[in-house]
């Protein structure tokens, strides 16, 4: 691996990292951070934190202040709304394009994962089930074959990512199962409108946990 490859490598890691913390609520909505901060903190040099640091304001997480640093850009009841609504009617296309064109290996595939989901996890786990939940979503997507939806639902996915994170705290997990598990079969079965119906009960169910746990940020 060459020395480029390496570098890449470590500001991957640095990334993940403090996107974890985002995540997880050790580095909060609002807050300001600095390279020199961050390099001490994760101590690592200022390269890999620049670079994490790009990738994060790409991304949407991170607002950049020229010659000061970056702002934590907080999540606002207008970019979950909008970000639901498009997400609603581009999985719904996906579920659609992957009836028509995904193999029966390809639809099989989505109830295995489906199967995957648990029915009880601990605080640790957390991470575990939203990532699983989003190869889950993802793999209906992809099933569409068509890469330029793909690729706008995993935008759309990612603005979703830190308030999915703090869904997590109020799911029901063996509901959660049943869920998937309907969604899945629904797929299996190519019945269109029973998929786009469950879909539209799955993601809507997250936007009223939203509105009742964190009606502060809904209502911003």
């Amino acid at each position: 691996m060459g020395l480029n490859s390496i570098e890449e490598s470590y500001s991957k890691e640095i990334y993940q990292k403090i996107k974890s913390d985002i995540l997880n609520g050790a580095i909060t909505d609002g807050e300001f951070l600095t390279l020199a901060e961050l390099a001490s903190k994760y101590q690592v040099s200022k390269t890999p934190i620049r670079d994490a640091l790009g990738t994060l304001e790409s991304k949407g997480y991170l607002i950049s202040i020229p010659r000061k640093g970056y702002l934590v850009k907080p999540v606002t009841g207008r970019d979950i709304k909008e970000s639901l609504e498009m997400r609603i009617i581009f999985e719904k296309a996906a579920a659609r394009l992957a009836i028509l064109n995904a193999s029966d290996k390809e639809l099989e595939n989505i109830c295995d994962l489906a199967d995957q989901f648990p029915e009880k996890i601990s605080q640790k786990e957390l991470l575990q089930f939203n990532h699983l939940n989003d190869i889950f979503h993802m793999a209906i997507v992809k099933a569409s074959h068509n890469s330029q939806l793909t690729q706008m639902y995993g935008q759309i996915m990612e603005s979703l990512t830190r308030i999915r994170m703090q869904d997590t705290y109020y799911l029901t997990f063996p509901e959660e199962k049943v869920a998937h598990s309907e969604i899945a079969r629904a797929l299996m079965s190519r019945d269109v409108e029973k998929t786009e119906k469950l879909l539209d009960l799955h993601i809507y169910s997250l936007e009223e946990r939203i509105r009742l746990h964190n009606s502060n940020i809904w209502n911003s």
